[in-house]
């Protein structure tokens, strides 16, 4: 669920030699590392996923962790001081993360998660958003039929969630769940995209 204390004592928060850009870029891209191992142990715990085949396993863990790591950033949202807060309680701004060089993309991120906390989306909801975006269709699946059936499993537990938790506007908010799903797609792609330019502007990775 959270970085272990071990874990983030390995953070460096003083890098000699590096400015404030840099030391922020290596301070995210770290927590990032961490929280990308923490989606791998959630997908393996994922009913159903250990039933996949290995290739389609990777397949999945790939293409998905950018958008579960965004559904992750949302769910760490604290409102009061409208900043993301990293599993070791460090809060992040829009500020501090356009000056580790996400630029317009930290707009889009803070938006993403205002709009959910404005929502309430809960932790069961998070959870099964998360396990929907998993088990979504990608490139070079060879058993995508299979993956379609257990999304269509998380899709109906999440719909009946909602219609027990949501009620009387049960409808309305799956129907903006499943908006936010397709968001999310597209909010992965942005992030994927800029860590590849980042990696491209000599910006260091652990």
């Amino acid at each position: 669920e959270q970085p272990t204390e071990a874990d983030v004592k390995k953070i460096r928060f003083n890098f000699d030699g590096e400015d404030t850009s840099d030391m922020r870029f290596r301070h995210i891209t770290e927590m990032t590392i961490l929280t990308v191992q923490l989606i791998v142990e959630f997908s393996k715990q994922l009913p159903g996923f250990s039933t996949l085949l290995r290739e389609d396993q990777i397949t999945l863990l790939k293409a998905c962790s950018s958008e579960v790591m965004m559904l992750r950033a949302a769910r760490r949202y604290d409102a009061k001081t409208d900043s993301i807060v990293f599993g070791n309680n460090f809060p992040y701004t829009q500020t501090s993360y356009e000056l580790a060089g996400l630029g317009e993309s930290a707009g889009i991120l803070f938006r993403f998660c205002r709009n959910l906390c404005k929502m309430k989306v809960d932790n069961a909801e998070y959870a099964l958003l998360a396990a929907i975006a998993i088990f979504s269709e990608r490139p070079n699946l060879k058993e995508l039929q299979k993956v379609e059936k257990l999304q269509e499993i998380y899709l109906e537990a999440l719909k009946a969630y909602v219609e027990n938790r949501r009620l009387p506007r049960s409808t309305m908010v799956f129907a903006k769940l499943l908006n936010i799903l397709t968001e999310l797609r597209t909010l992965g792609n942005i992030i994927s995209e800029l860590c590849f330019s980042l990696t491209l502007k000599n910006k260091r990775l652990p």
